[in-house]
């Protein structure tokens, strides 16, 4: 693996482990339980404390906003042409996210079994497009933007560019995000990662996150990178 900052794998891995689990939860639901239809429903669509939870439809359309702000915007005069094509998969993603959550409206006002079945076999279907649209929208996000910050662009100011993200966002969604990045990373990723947020970053985002670290990854792997990050 590449030494270089990438600043789009961190989040591409943690946003994928949370489609994986989505997806693996959404196609084990009951659509014959009411519970179990509305427990998916907002699962997908609303702020929760569960461990999916923190509304996965809203993670996906804020990740892109704060993408297309703090990483897009200072692309965009490099290679105007290649950025323009990621923001109009980021309005296909828009359109797919608001299709799936007027589909999780209309299960949760259902009684009749009969009709969740049938609308939860069109939200499985529609929401299995968002995710498989999504994933590869990210590839192509690291196929191609990858490449271009590492020409235009040093690793330190790579991690002045990602703690400009970081700070953008609300300390508290930020957590959600690394609850499921931290765990997604191998060990190198990690190192990579903690280290350019204790260079570059207030001191107590590294604070937070190592300590989110340590309460989410592995705790055999978080003891061979503590040592790393100077832990």
């Amino acid at each position: 693996m590449t030494e270089r900052e990438n600043l789009f794998r961190p989040i591409h891995k943690g946003i994928r482990a949370m489609i994986y689990e989505l997806g693996r939860r959404l196609q084990v639901t009951d659509f014959t339980n009411e519970h179990e239809s509305n427990a998916i429903a907002r699962q997908l669509q609303h702020e929760l404390n569960s461990a999916v939870s923190n509304c996965i439809l809203c993670l996906l359309h804020s990740h892109s906003k704060h993408e297309e702000s703090e990483i897009f915007a200072p692309l965009r005069p490099l290679d105007p042409e290649l950025v323009e094509d990621m923001l109009a998969e980021h309005a296909q993603v828009v359109k797919q996210i608001l299709g799936v959550t007027k589909t999780c409206d209309e299960l949760l006002g259902q009684t009749s079994p009969e009709r969740r079945i049938e609308i939860g076999d069109r939200l499985s279907l529609e929401t299995n497009d968002l995710f498989a649209f999504y994933l590869q929208h990210m590839n192509n996000e690291e196929a191609t933007l990858v490449p271009v910050t590492w020409e235009y662009f040093s690793d330190e100011q790579l991690r002045a560019m990602r703690s400009r993200f970081h700070q953008s966002i609300p300390r508290r969604r930020l957590e959600e995000w690394m609850r499921w990045t931290l765990p997604a990373l191998n060990h190198q990723e990690l190192v990579l990662l903690l280290r350019g947020m204790r260079k570059d970053g207030p001191p107590d985002l590294f604070q937070d996150m190592a300590q989110l670290a340590g309460e989410t990854v592995d705790p055999e792997r978080w003891e061979a990178v503590k040592g790393h990050v100077g832990l």
